[in-house]
């Protein structure tokens, strides 16, 4: 990648135009624009402009529990090719880079355009979980124990009031058979973008193969579904999957409610902790009273 840089271009972004130069993929590129998209201590996203092309550059910081950078590629490849996705371009492990297509001008979608469009979004969901992609199968049991591993020099008396209703809550669910597919395991509005009148996904990083059931509460919770709204999601869900869908999938509901508010919970505990911003600490705990809201109804 050309080298030449602007002297108004800030030490962040300095960093990244060198990282590029490194990249057999930028080679022989000129640079025109680095604007970045997001900053956080974990992951950071930049707007790439070349002579040749635009794209969306993820830098990531140092390992996360539970993400495994190749296992990203191969999901957002097997979701770009159903159209579900922008397509992955190039990923360097020794740099901590994704390099991804552009969208201009893409927004994330509102709360009012998921609730007008679940049916649609439900048989996106229903060809995503359908991909045939080898990963490593989540145990939310065992994810919750690792969380909270990593938590334990930070524990409270009230975590652990809440703990015994959160990991039954993920022993009763193994009790049902399980419906097992491709999830993303982050939807939220931040990882959709609308784009052309159609709505892609993005941030395919915790994306593994897990009981389809916690893309369906994922958007229940993060969107706040009325009732009406989440039976519609439901119905609209099993008539795209068929004879496929899990006959039980309405039962386990009100249980992965709990357990996915409970990864919420101390994930975003952790992020507190690790970022001491006001952000996580708050968003901790809200997903807390949600979690108190469950376990009590």
């Amino acid at each position: 990648m050309a080298q030449q840089l602007s002297a108004t271009t800030a030490d962040p972004s300095r960093v990244i135009w060198h990282l590029c130069q490194q990249l057999e993929f930028f080679a022989d590129h000129k640079p025109v624009l680095l604007k970045q998209l997001t900053q956080g201590k974990r992951t950071s996203s930049y707007q790439v402009q070349t002579d040749r092309g635009h794209y969306v550059l993820r830098h990531y910081g140092p390992s996360v529990l539970g993400v495994c950078r190749q296992q990203e590629l191969r999901c957002q490849h097997a979701a770009a090719a159903a159209g579900l996705a922008p397509a992955p371009l190039c990923l360097n492990n020794h740099q901590r880079m994704l390099i991804t297509e552009f969208l201009p001008e893409a927004l994330p979608p509102s709360a009012a355009y998921i609730r007008k469009n679940l049916p649609a979004l439900a048989q996106k969901l229903a060809t995503l979980h359908q991909l045939p992609v080898q990963t490593a199968v989540l145990d939310p049991w065992l994810y919750l124990q690792q969380l909270k591993k990593q938590l334990e020099p930070h524990w409270t008396a009230e975590a652990e009031k809440i703990w015994s209703p959160l990991i039954t809550a993920a022993r009763d669910l193994q009790y049902f058979q399980a419906d097992i597919g491709l999830c993303h395991m982050d939807l939220h509005a931040q990882n959709m973008l609308l784009w052309q009148q159609k709505l892609w996904l993005i941030d395919f990083e915790y994306c593994q193969l897990a009981d389809v059931v916690f893309d369906l509460v994922a958007l229940i919770v993060q969107f706040d579904l009325s009732d009406t709204e989440q039976q519609q999601l439901l119905d609209s869900y099993r008539a795209s999957r068929g004879a496929s869908c899990s006959v039980q999938l309405m039962e386990k509901v009100a249980l992965a409610k709990v357990v996915y508010s409970g990864f919420c919970w101390l994930w975003y505990w952790q992020e507190e902790l690790e970022n001491q911003d006001p952000r996580y600490k708050q968003a901790a705990a809200d997903c807390y009273q949600l979690l108190l809201r469950l376990v009590q109804s």
